[in-house]
């Protein structure tokens, strides 16, 4: 509710009660950064790991979006690939969120490569994020890869939202791309 001044009030109390913040309390105010400094964001993880706090998935994914919201994106990769090491797993929100800022850079192919990514790990991201992602791979006449996304697309999403996607190939021309195209028009 914008009342960052009565929250540290009540977060300084559990403090001075010891009954530290726990990682959810944690991620809340880290929610509360995630759109300015990635510093001050960094600086709450290291301030978890110090308290023997274990930051999750949940915690990076905001690091990360911070480090997209500021035009950081190799610095928000890094995030993303170093999640495994720091214990964690990428969730949908990870790759939602990744990929859409990597299109909103014009980074298509990179997008892919994390679009594929998320596939292996059962965690697709939305139809709205994947539609920004196959558009600009038409764009970028990666036609191989918008028809290969298709096919997945036509596999893993639900009846209802297949109907849209065979739609969306329809409009973009996908549907008239031969299967062994290389993607040279």
């Amino acid at each position: 509710k914008g009342k960052s001044d009565e929250a540290e009030k009540v977060w300084n109390e559990m403090v001075s009660r010891g009954s530290g913040p726990d990682v959810g309390a944690y991620n809340v105010k880290i929610m509360n950064i995630q759109g300015g400094d990635p510093e001050g964001v960094k600086a709450l993880i290291e301030e978890m790991t110090d308290a023997g706090l274990k930051p999750d998935t949940i915690s990076y994914n905001y690091l990360m979006t911070c480090y997209c919201k500021n035009d950081l994106m190799d610095e928000a990769q890094k995030v993303y690939e170093d999640l495994e090491a720091n214990g964690c797993s990428p969730n949908a929100a990870t790759f939602r969120t990744l990929i859409f800022y990597l299109c909103k850079k014009g980074r298509f192919e990179t997008g892919y490569k994390v679009f594929k990514e998320s596939v292996r790990n059962h965690k697709i991201p939305d139809f709205n994020t994947l539609k920004y992602l196959v558009e600009g791979l038409v764009k970028r006449s990666k036609l191989k890869d918008a028809k290969g996304m298709s096919r997945t697309m036509k596999k893993k999403f639900p009846p209802n939202l297949v109907q849209a996607w065979t739609k969306l190939e329809e409009e973009l021309g996908l549907a008239k791309v031969e299967a062994g195209d290389n993607g040279v028009q």
